[in-house]
């Protein structure tokens, strides 16, 4: 079952989407993920570019939409993917975005929230309860934690 992914949603969830080079951050993070699952996998990222971009690496494939009178970002993109698959049934699409998971849902294809998809793609612990991405210990919290042991340490 091949997983449509909006690309830029996703990167949003992981909290990515203002680093330089994300979208290269992302396709790592989701090739590593097909590389344990051997899922197919297409990443549609929003393009700044008038021509747009595609290419596929193993089972990944990397679709950057064209800016102009077609598509104005890859949620257009995403929609005409889904409306041209002879078989929708056989995708999954992962989104938060309302209007794509309406859309899915009347093709009969499922969905999965990029919470949950990013859970999957992350180390475990690696997001909060309420999905986002978690930051590292801060050095106050590490500090404690040397206190603490040091002190351990010296009662022995």
């Amino acid at each position: 079952m091949p997983y449509l992914v909006d690309a830029n949603n996703l990167a949003g969830r992981l909290k990515i989407l203002r680093e330089p080079d994300f979208d290269q951050t992302l396709v790592e993070l989701v090739r590593d993920y097909s590389e344990r699952t051997d899922k197919k996998i297409i990443l549609v990222f929003d393009s700044s570019d008038t021509l747009g971009d595609r290419y596929t690496e193993a089972n990944i494939t990397v679709i950057y939409t064209p800016r102009d009178a077609v598509y104005n970002n890859a949620d257009d993109k995403i929609m005409e993917l889904m409306a041209n698959e002879k078989r929708p049934q056989d995708w999954t699409v992962i989104t938060d975005d309302m209007n794509i998971i309406e859309a899915a849902r009347d093709l009969d294809i499922e969905t999965i929230s990029t919470r949950d998809f990013a859970a999957e793609l992350t180390p475990v612990g690696n997001l909060t309860d309420d999905g986002e991405a978690e930051d590292e210990m801060s050095d106050l919290e590490q500090a404690k934690i040397t206190d603490e042991l040091l002190e351990e340490w010296e009662e022995k």
